[in-house]
């Protein structure tokens, strides 16, 4: 379901996905001429139809955006630069077992209404998933358009934890809760904190943005789109976060 060996550049363009101008782009490559920026529904369905293409089981797919897409490029190890509009999201679907095998992420790249490529990370926190949060921390994928759903959820989609289970899936990013002081933003990988307010209790254990929480009081996050905010938000001020690298941080303990 996916090639071995991809890399995606950060927005200074040292690898895979970055976007224009790239540094060290070759000069001798002609200049790609960019299509119109297709709407959001637009582009989701093309890219949603091309990244199905490449499942065992297309409608099992469940789907979730990291944002919307920007204009730049996907870089893979072995192959020339792919220009384009590019996304992040995660997808799970039923395997040739007929069992889910797991969210993992995936990278877009649409132009001229045709996805001019996707990859899938072959496994959960892949390469994908590593450099697509760091395009997001580099501020390169914007948030969905007001009212853009955020996930395409199938008619059997797979199972996540009972204490998960009554968290409603949201379209919207979240806005800061009052009491941890954490504005969260869904990703393939987890829960981005893009802001964290001052004297607040997130603040006082040393949450800052750019961190991405991979899971709360032992929950993993991973895959459950908008859901994950909802359950961060639930938490209040004591919890135990889970962030990117392996670093625990107990939300509500002393500084």
């Amino acid at each position: 379901m996916s090639r071995h060996g991809l890399g995606i550049a950060a927005a200074l363009g040292i690898a895979a996905i970055g976007a224009t101008p790239v540094l060290g782009a070759d000069k001798n490559r002609p200049a790609h001429v960019f299509g119109p920026p297709p709407s959001w529904d637009a582009y989701r369905a093309i890219a949603e139809a091309g990244l199905k293409e490449r499942l065992v089981d297309p409608e099992s797919a469940r789907i979730t955006w990291a944002g919307g897409f920007f204009k730049g490029e996907f870089k893979p190890l072995l192959a020339g630069r792919i220009e384009g509009y590019v996304a992040c999201g995660a997808v799970n679907a039923r395997n040739r077992m007929g069992g889910y095998s797991g969210a993992t992420s995936f990278v877009t790249v649409v132009d001229y209404d045709r996805v001019l490529y996707v990859e899938i990370d072959r496994v959960a926190g892949g390469m994908i998933a590593g450099n697509c949060n760091k395009s997001a921390r580099a501020g390169l994928l914007p948030p969905l358009p007001t009212g853009a759903a955020a996930s395409a959820v199938s008619p059997m989609p797979p199972a996540v934890p009972a204490s998960a289970a009554s968290a409603s899936v949201a379209p919207a990013p979240s806005q800061p809760p009052a009491a941890s002081g954490l504005t969260l933003r869904a990703m393939p990988d987890g829960a981005y904190i893009s802001a964290v307010a001052a004297a607040s209790p997130a603040a006082a254990v040393g949450l800052k943005p750019g961190m991405v929480n991979t899971s709360v009081n032992a929950i993993p996050l991973t895959g459950m789109g908008e859901a994950m905010v909802k359950i961060i938000d639930a938490t209040g001020t004591k919890a135990v976060f889970t962030l990117v690298g392996g670093r625990t941080v107990t939300l509500g303990a002393r500084p």
